[in-house]
């Protein structure tokens, strides 16, 4: 029992993931977080921003801009004018400066959490050694483990295009498409298991 218990362990662990599909694998890879071509925020940035949980929807525009000790500052505000949410994030901390009520709850200020570190790629090492997916004029994928757990990157015509973070109940997708000037247009973030999605799009 024991040995099939094994087989199955190593059989899916060997597996290629999801994100991978049509690439293969190349082996290990020291690499720069730079290669990753993550997003970079040097300027105040604006997004109109969506949030679909289940049933419920809410919209507003969220304000991204750096500040002190290369963190990011990311304010969501209400069509009404009313600050959903307030944070500062870089590679060690994530402050709440201010959130709505029902929203200060531990579950769900850590899904923002690792939501936003991994928009920004705050949870990578400056080098990386990261095991390579790729193929001939194909996306070359690379998978890395992070502080925040076990990450899939995949770049293609040296852009970031997507990010996924497996994981039981959280497990995170994120798709960055549009991009202009270095930029992505849209981001879009979806956590399949709990059915909740959140869309950027930029306002120039």
């Amino acid at each position: 029992m024991t040995l099939v218990y094994f087989s199955i362990l190593l059989f899916f662990g060997s597996c290629t993931p999801g994100i991978f599909k049509g690439l293969d694998p190349a082996g290990k890879k020291r690499i720069e977080k730079t290669d990753l071509f993550p997003f970079v925020v040097d300027t105040t940035l604006m997004y109109d921003m969506q949030i679909h949980y289940k049933k419920n929807d809410f919209s507003g525009i969220l304000l991204i801009k750096p500040v002190e000790n290369n963190s990011i500052r990311m304010a969501l505000t209400s069509v009404f004018g009313m600050t959903i949410f307030d944070f500062e994030l870089n590679e060690k901390e994530f402050r709440v400066n201010r959130c709505f009520q029902p929203m200060q709850k531990k579950r769900i200020l850590n899904l923002f959490r690792k939501d936003f570190r991994a928009l920004f790629s705050y949870q990578l090492p400056q080098v990386i050694d990261a095991k390579v997916y790729e193929k001939e004029q194909a996306p070359v994928g690379y998978k890395i483990n992070t502080s925040d757990g076990k990450t899939y990157y995949l770049i293609q015509n040296s852009q970031l295009k997507k990010i996924e973070m497996p994981a039981f109940i959280t497990s995170l997708k994120i798709d960055f498409q549009n991009y202009k000037n270095n930029l992505p247009g849209r981001v879009i973030i979806k956590h399949p298991s709990l059915k909740l999605n959140m869309q950027l799009e930029q306002i120039e």
